[in-house]
């Protein structure tokens, strides 16, 4: 039997460190050296800072980066410098997972070059089979928001081009999908689910002690932002884009996977990419424009800090005269 890679395809903020954690609870092994916790996840990331790195240097050679909404250009994969990432690629896997027969790789940005990874995989000598957390766009978007202050409209566009870049390099795939809320509330029956769909014997899921282990850390990991899906489904202000696909992704998630809906994403996708010249100068001169707002308001802040200390200090000059007055008299 070949080494089988479970590659984690989720957006940012959609609950991938969750399941990576949990799917190695379960029996897959991690990569050897993680990323380390952050205020932003104190639970923990589970994804290793090599790939993390090589991932941001791909996305950089094809003009891109982590928070980038458009699309990258798929010939991308024909130039001289992939072969040297593949390369690396090779050697990051071989250092990470080393003889692992089960391991879980996981990383947002997987999400726009999953193809490649995937590639990776199999030269690896690994069979790569795709787990696709969905979360409410709503709810990323908010997270994003909060963690790095982007904008909701861009957070709702970052989430489409994820969830569609992701989709559409792992067709012909073994892949499945879950709903994050589901896998909150009912983590055994959605690795059970998972399990069956990938083709996959989780090791340790059997074990009554481990349940009780997962149970306890997704617990821990409640999430900040809960927007029920109609408040989004409903909401005239968000693209039919992102509702259309957030509908056929939740009933993947339950099993209900319809034969048009492929022909849906791929139209979906298409008209995406090829509305993105027309309104991307657009978001860039508004994202500019904010930015420059909030630099005047962060220079307005220290002059008002520097006029303050100011009258501080005059204040202060004020009562040691006042003192002097008192003691010539």
């Amino acid at each position: 039997m070949k080494k089988i890679a479970i590659l984690v395809a989720g957006t940012h903020r959609s609950g991938t460190s969750a399941l990576a954690r949990v799917l190695n609870m379960a029996g897959c092994d991690l990569p050897r050296v993680l990323v380390p916790a952050n205020p932003t996840n104190e639970a923990g990331h589970w994804e290793p800072g090599r790939v993390v790195s090589l991932n941001d240097e791909i996305l950089a050679s094809a003009g891109s980066v982590w928070s980038d909404w458009t699309a990258i250009d798929p010939r991308w994969r024909e130039s001289p410098v992939a072969g040297a990432f593949r390369e690396r690629a090779h050697a990051a896997l071989k250092s990470e997972f080393g003889d692992s027969r089960l391991f879980v790789l996981k990383d947002p940005r997987i999400c726009r070059i999953l193809s490649f990874w995937v590639e990776a995989a199999r030269a690896f000598d690994a069979d790569p089979r795709v787990a696709i957390p969905v979360r409410n766009p709503q709810d990323v978007a908010l997270s994003l928001h909060e963690r790095d202050g982007i904008s909701i409209p861009v957070g709702h566009l970052l989430w489409l081009r994820h969830v569609l870049d992701a989709e559409n390099a792992s067709r012909g795939v073994k892949r499945a999908w879950l709903r994050y809320d589901r896998f909150l509330a009912e983590p055994h029956a959605i690795l059970n689910e998972l399990g069956k769909s990938l083709g996959v014997f989780w090791p340790k899921h059997a074990s009554a002690r481990v349940q009780r282990e997962i149970q306890s850390f997704l617990v821990q990991n409640l999430r900040h932002h809960r927007t029920m899906d109609a408040v989004i489904l409903d909401d005239p202000a968000v693209s039919r884009w992102i509702t259309a696909s957030f509908e056929i992704f939740d009933r993947w998630a339950s099993g209900d996977e319809q034969e048009q809906d492929i022909a849906s994403l791929d139209d979906i996708r298409s008209a995406f990419d090829a509305a993105v010249p027309a309104f991307h100068g657009a978001f860039a001169a508004g994202e500019h424009a904010l930015a420059e707002r909030d630099r005047r308001i962060d220079t307005l802040n220290a002059q008002t800090e520097e006029r303050g200390a100011k009258a501080q200090d005059l204040a202060a000059a004020l009562v040691e005269r006042d003192r002097r007055i008192d003691a010539l008299n």
